[in-house]
Formats: structure tokens, sequence, C-alpha cells
């Protein structure tokens, strides 16, 4: 509601009675300003979801960069619980694992499957991760003055190795592998007719990475005494690179910038938008 001077009117005794009008201007502009700010609230709370799942993967940078790394060997000399980094050559302890997507005898592997789709993260040119997933087995780090167990969690673990990636075109037949390898796992259908019939869309990355026999690594984590001496290994969820810890920082920190970036973007417009 506004005065409207144009029609105030005089009472009996000649004194002003203002005129009152309802405003429409205020009520239409009402609805945008309440839709504006439920707006910024979506936007802002995308923008921190994404910029947790940037920041997360840096938590164990500072523990990393702190550590010296050691021989296995000296890792025995660590407390129970203690955060430490080794460098060794991985052998197997058992029976190793065959890798998904290329059949290569290895200790442990960690693959992904992506797809070029149209709403991708709302980004198109972006891939959707279809699916993912971890393996591993025990194995032994062996470094000049002895070696020392290694038991990653069968959950959960950061692979950080080099990545072999098979291409298959959304029209393309994937190779016999991968083809029973889609068929056998659940949730994973092949590419939708949909999405093939769009040009530049459809074509999937079957990513793969691991532990080879043989290979060096740097392995950091907790130490676990176990039952006695004999008990000794680096367990649960164990960083496994086969960089520096240098190469591993940088890695990780351009891996988690376009996450960040994005976050940080939308959290701004999303409080502009309260804000307006």
């Amino acid at each position: 509601m506004r005065r409207d001077p144009l029609h105030d009117r005089h009472d009996r005794n000649g004194r002003i009675v203002p005129a009152i009008v309802r405003d429409d201007s205020l009520e239409l502009g009402r609805p945008a300003s309440m839709y504006l700010t439920l707006f910024g609230a979506l936007l802002v709370g995308l923008g921190l979801a994404m910029a947790w799942y940037g920041l997360r993967p840096l938590a164990v940078l500072p523990r990393l960069l702190r550590a010296e790394v050691r021989h296995p060997d000296a890792a025995r000399e660590a407390a129970d619980g203690e955060f430490v980094a080794v460098r060794g050559t991985a052998r197997a302890a058992g029976e190793t694992l065959s890798a998904p997507f290329t059949g290569t005898d290895c200790l442990g592997f960690e693959f992904e499957v992506t797809e070029r789709q149209p709403f991708a993260v709302g980004l198109p040119w972006l891939d959707a991760r279809l699916d993912d997933g971890v393996a591993t087995r025990s194995f032994v780090l062996e470094g000049p003055g002895g070696d020392l167990a290694v038991r990653p969690s069968s959950r959960r673990f950061a692979l950080d190795t080099a990545s072999t990636v098979v291409r298959v075109g959304a029209t393309e037949t994937p190779p016999d592998r991968i083809r029973r390898f889609v068929d056998t796992r659940e949730g994973l259908d092949p590419v939708a007719g949909w999405v093939a019939a769009i040009p530049l869309f459809g074509a999937r990355r079957y990513i793969e990475r691991r532990i080879d026999p043989d290979g060096t690594y740097l392995v950091a984590g907790r130490v676990d005494r176990g039952e006695g001496r004999d008990g000794l290994a680096l367990a649960g969820d164990l960083v496994i690179t086969d960089r520096s810890i240098r190469g591993f920082v940088l890695s990780r920190l351009r891996r988690a910038a376009f996450p960040l970036l994005v976050g940080i973007l939308f959290v701004a417009i999303g409080l502009w938008g309260i804000a307006a």
C-alpha cells in the first residue's frame, strides 16, 4: 500500500485525509524475489557440495608433506598408528588379481566407467561416471634392508598410478572382455539408443589403474603392529602411488582445482541471488 497525493481529500474541518492505494508493483516483485532467493540457496548448496568433493581428497596432503619417505625396514621403528610413507618394490604375498579391462595380473586395481552424456553434471563437455570400484590383495613392499607387509582396505584406498584407458565409441562394439564386464556388472547397461543417436555423445572410457608386481610404489598410511612384531604392516585406507610425494600432491591439486573453482562460483552467484 502507498499514499496517492493526487487523490487526497479534505474532511469537514478542512484537514487533509491522505488517499491510500494498493501498490501492485510491490506485489508483482515479491514472487520474483522469492524465486531468486530459492535459486540462490540451491546454488549455494550445490557449490558447497562440489567444494567438499574437491577438498576431501586433499585431506591427506598435510600429513604426507610432513612425512619422511622411508625404506620398508625403517618403518619397523614406527609406533603403532603412526602415519608413515614407505617406498619399495611390490611383490605378491599370495594370489594375484586379474584386472577388469586388460586381464593383467596385478596386486590391486581401481576402475572407472564414464560416458559422454548431454547432461553430465550440467556441463556437456564432462563425462558422467557410470560405475567405479576397487579390489586388492595383501602384498609385500621390499627394500634394501628388508620388507614390509601392506594390507590395503578391501573397499577403499587411494590408488594414484598410471591409467590404462580403453575408449569405445557409441556405435562401436566393445572388446569381448569389456562386453562381458558390462553384461555381468549390475546397474551397468549398454549405451542407451537415444544417447548414441546424438552426435559426439555416447562414447565411453573404461579406465583402469593397477598395482603391478615388481613395480616401485610409494605407500602412505598408518602402521598396524597387529599380533606381535611379525604382524607389522601398513593397513587400512592407504595412499598408493607410483609418483614422488611432490608429484602426488600436484596431481591431487590439479584434480581438485576444477570442482573447487566451480563450487566457489556457484556459492558466489547463490549468495548474490539471496542478497538481491
